[in-house]
């Protein structure tokens, strides 16, 4: 048995490493005020968010297991990133990174992880120039994330009942809320029985990387919450956002920009299939057709969204309202398919808890596992 720490950034971690495990597991919130995390260090420098500082006073530990952050430390480590690393960003950051990047090739840096392909193809075309990427191409290895299967049989959808559709986003705007209520609005005028749920902190505006600067473009659009087909959930817990999943015949996620799509795993983990865009890792496991529908949008050679870099311009709004408007007529393109043949359903879901199958965190438990005491002996 070895003594493992997990640090770095905390909304990752519980997805990225064994839910239960034979080691013994230390995360990074039981071990204050000792250690120096992501969230300190970037309140100093916002660039240091990619860096985490440790050196235990009280446990010595065998393994340190980070997530998007790269360790200071002797001891055996491994990282675990979404999509870039280092994650450096900010003023003079790039000096940082060319620093902290050479210890991925440090003897005791043992593993580095994608979440996604993606991630992989990312990482290796942004540092194809740097001069130890060889050394650091051979511990590179993808490991999905990890969610609990809940069921094992597929769902049906009954002919002529309420289609029922769940968003899941805190940044509303950018995961696809503003999609998600104006399908709810087409739906009506055209008179299908679709129902939205909408979970969400309501996000958005010019603190969000993808939205319009200008919050009142969205109010027209937020008017649309107060339709009797559009049911919002500001604060629930996770239990419940599941249990809605579950209930749910579609998960609803038309995002302009995600480096992963957490919420549809847990979807899929209760036979939920899911309608997403095709932008980053999201078509590595939503499947077209089998687990739900993938709607494409006009990608660079990162697989980002072609106008993410264009939040400022004058005409930023337009591009996204057509988008907004372009996915939702999909979206309903795609949904008039299951309510004309609704016996098909059943497969998407089916589709949804197979591919669930390849990410259940018993078998994570034994990889990680597995990997950690290969890595700290």
């Amino acid at each position: 048995m070895s003594k493992v720490f997990l640090t770095g950034s905390n909304n990752l971690i519980i997805p990225n490493s064994p839910r239960q495990s034979r080691h013994e597991i230390t995360y990074y919130k039981n071990y204050r005020p000792w250690y120096i995390g992501e969230r300190i260090l970037q309140k100093i420098w916002s660039p240091l968010k990619g860096v985490s500082l440790f050196k235990p006073l009280t446990t010595k530990f065998d393994l340190i297991h980070s997530f998007n952050a790269i360790p200071y430390t002797k001891n055996p480590w491994l990282i675990t990133f979404e999509s870039v690393l280092p994650r450096t960003r900010g003023k003079y950051g790039d000096k940082l990174a060319s620093i902290v990047m050479n210890r991925l090739s440090l003897e005791n840096c043992r593993k580095i992880i994608a979440m996604s392909e993606h991630a992989k193809e990312k990482f290796l075309r942004q540092k194809a120039d740097f001069q130890e990427i060889n050394l650091i191409k051979d511990k590179l290895i993808v490991i999905p994330p990890n969610f609990p299967l809940k069921i094992s049989q597929e769902k049906k959808y009954l002919q002529g009942k309420t289609l029922e559709l769940t968003f899941v986003g805190n940044d509303f705007a950018r995961k696809g809320g503003i999609v998600a209520l104006r399908i709810a609005k087409k739906s009506k005028a055209i008179k299908l029985p679709i129902k939205i749920n909408l979970v969400s902190r309501m996000n958005y505006g010019a603190q969000v990387y993808t939205d319009c600067p200008e919050r009142d473009k969205y109010l027209k659009d937020l008017e649309l919450i107060n339709l009797d087909n559009v049911f919002l959930y500001k604060n629930i817990a996770n239990k419940q956002v599941i249990d809605l999943l579950h209930k749910s015949h579609f998960q609803v996620m038309c995002t302009l920009d995600d480096t992963y799509g957490f919420s549809i795993l847990e979807g899929f983990s209760v036979g939920t299939p899911a309608i997403t865009t095709n932008v980053c890792a999201l078509p590595e496991f939503v499947k077209n057709n089998i687990n739900g529908f993938v709607i494409d949008l006009e990608l660079n050679k990162y697989k980002h969204w072609i106008h993410l870099g264009e939040k400022q311009k004058e005409y930023y709004w337009k591009i996204l309202d057509k988008t907004y408007e372009k996915l939702a007529d999909k979206v309903l393109n795609s949904l008039s398919k299951i309510l004309d043949v609704y016996e098909n359903y059943e497969q998407f879901s089916a589709g949804a808890i197979a591919q669930a199958k390849i990410h259940d965190s018993e078998k994570a438990n034994i990889f990680f596992d597995n990997l950690y005491s290969e890595i700290s002996t």
